[in-house]
């Protein structure tokens, strides 16, 4: 039988972990957007031709995200045989996710602001985008399958295709 002083201290204990779980949680999407800005302020060119990426061919940023990472799991596979490729694979993954969700969180905070009628700076519509990413990614089951994929997918494939694209060339003088 459980006595009321145990169930007490057991309800106690749950709310103090639900608590401790949602203040790391706030703490952790804090500290990325830092570094997010961070990244954007520091290259401010590849995150946005990486956001334009995005912006103007989404299905082929997801498509060369999903390819991109197809392979990055690969070198990861190829650990036991050839660990530095795994360490190679690894990192250059969590290096190329940290543009990703930049390039994806800004662009998903230019449309909201659009779609509210403002026009925000880059940085304001990169930290709205990664709020507004970050709730619905930790939605059980479809952020987790669904909008967190999407978002590193679109966002590495975008720094690819805004990688490829380069300036207009100079009209030739004729």
């Amino acid at each position: 039988m459980q006595t009321p002083e145990l169930a007490f201290h057991q309800a106690g204990a749950a709310f103090f972990m639900t608590g401790f779980i949602l203040f790391s949680a706030a703490g952790s999407a804090a500290l990325l957007l830092g570094l997010l800005v961070l990244l954007q302020s520091a290259a401010p060119d590849l995150v946005g031709r990486a956001a334009t990426g995005v912006r103007e061919r989404p299905f082929i940023s997801l498509g060369l995200g999903a390819a991109s990472y197809a392979v990055f799991l690969g070198l990861a596979a190829l650990g036991k045989a050839v660990p530095p490729a795994a360490g190679f694979g690894v990192a250059a993954f969590a290096g190329l996710s940290l543009f990703g969700l930049a390039a994806t969180s800004e662009n998903l905070g230019r449309r909201i602001a659009w779609n509210a009628g403002r026009e925000g700076s880059r940085a304001s519509n990169l930290a709205v985008g990664w709020l507004v990413f970050f709730a619905a990614a930790c939605v059980p089951f479809v952020g987790w399958l669904l909008v967190l994929p999407w978002g590193l997918f679109s966002g590495i494939g975008g720094l690819f295709v805004g990688l490829r694209r380069s300036t207009p060339a100079p009209a030739s003088p004729e």
